[in-house]
This record gives C-alpha cells, sequence and structure tokens, in this order.
C-alpha cells in the first residue's frame, strides 16, 4: 500500500491542486485570510499573479501653481514633507537635473527597496484654478559618492485640468505606464506644474509596484 501513497505517485499519476482546471491563467494557488485565532482556517484560493509581490507608496503634498515644475520641499524646512516649494528651474523634466543631496533630502520622496515595476498610479488631486495640471512620477539613480547632478527619469506623466475649487476632486487611475522598471536604490519622488502661476494644487496619488 505504501507504494500507492500520494507522495510516492509519478507525476503522471498525481492529480492537480484543488480548482486547478477552472482557475484562470496567471493564478497561483493561495490561502484566504479566514477567521480563527489561529490564522489556519482560510480557503484555497487562485490568486492573480499580478497581485503578488505588490508594494504600495505614497505621494502627497501641495503647491501654489507656477510655470516650472516644482518638486517637494527640503526634509530640513519646517513645511516639509508636503509643501512642494523646489523650484526645478524647467518645464521639461529632460532639461533640468537635480543634485543628489537636494534629491534625497526631498520630503515626499520614497527609496524603491527592490527590483520592481510601476504597475499603476492611483489617487486624486485639485486645483482651485481652470488650467491644465502635469504631475511627473520621477526616479533617479543615485550612485554612492558621486556629487554628480541627476537628470530625472519621468516614470509617466498625468495631466488634469483644474476644476476651480479645491473640494472637487479629479481622479487619476494610470495602468498604461511610460517607463515602469525601477531599481534598488531609485528615488521616486513627483513634480508638479500647471503653466501659470496662481492657483493652489493638492494631490494624493498612491504609486503601487510589483515583483516577481
Amino acid at each position: 500500500m505504501a507504494a500507492n501513497e500520494h507522495k510516492n505517485l509519478t507525476d503522471i499519476n498525481r492529480h492537480n491542486p484543488k480548482g486547478f482546471e477552472n482557475a484562470t491563467n496567471e493564478t497561483v494557488l493561495s490561502k484566504s485570510i479566514g477567521t480563527g485565532a489561529t490564522n489556519t482556517d482560510g480557503n484555497l484560493v487562485w490568486q492573480n499573479k499580478a497581485l503578488m509581490g505588490v508594494t504600495s507608496y505614497n505621494i502627497q503634498g501641495y503647491l501654489t501653481g507656477a510655470l516650472n515644475y516644482f518638486y517637494g520641499s527640503d526634509i530640513a524646512d519646517n513645511s516639509s514633507p508636503y509643501l512642494m516649494d523646489g523650484n526645478y528651474g524647467n518645464t521639461v523634466v529632460a532639461s533640468g537635473s537635480i543634485t543628489p543631496v537636494n534629491l534625497f533630502r526631498v520630503g515626499q520622496s520614497v527609496i524603491i527597496p527592490e527590483i520592481a515595476d510601476v504597475v499603476s498610479i492611483s489617487g486624486w488631486i485639485t486645483s482651485n484654478g481652470v488650467n491644465d495640471i502635469t504631475i511627473a512620477i520621477c526616479k533617479a539613480t543615485p550612485t554612492a559618492d558621486d556629487t554628480t547632478a541627476l537628470v530625472p527619469i519621468v516614470i509617466d506623466e498625468i495631466t488634469a485640468t483644474g476644476l476651480s475649487s479645491n473640494s472637487k476632486l479629479i481622479r487619476v487611475n494610470e495602468t498604461a505606464i511610460t517607463t515602469s522598471a525601477l531599481a534598488a536604490g531609485d528615488i521616486l519622488f513627483a513634480m508638479v506644474k500647471e503653466g501659470v502661476a496662481g492657483s493652489t494644487i493638492y494631490m494624493n496619488l498612491t504609486i503601487q509596484t510589483t515583483t516577481f
């Protein structure tokens, strides 16, 4: 009888896991949360592979609209982390640069801990003006012991039109990401421009990444 135990069967005689035939492609077998105190009473579920290794990063801030791109305040300023008063000096990301020390100290920046891909950018923005707003989600890859200014790479640019009120939310839901690849140690941050001065702009975004 021992030869008939499941662990001793050859590949052609082993059956697939429960629910395998009806599971959709690109899914992996997992276990639901359940309710018991021992955390063992969950059910088998086939979970979308894209949800494995998901990490979310929040970037939140505000600024008074200006011609150039602006980024978050230095962490040494009392206005950090939410005020975005760092003047990039350019309206095009590829036309400017930021020194590593200034970039490292942006109050809203996040450090990516592992190789990953950006899969979505979701959240809300508001403006009390009627002008077009552009949010550039950017990355930069510093090198240790190197003070050379870095030209940020645009992960994605998001454009919206102000609704004349900071009480009216504008939805952001980006899944077609321009440059998705991130390296461990990359600095992720946002820059915002309006094209004209005067409006007050708020943003609250979540950037989701996956690793496999």
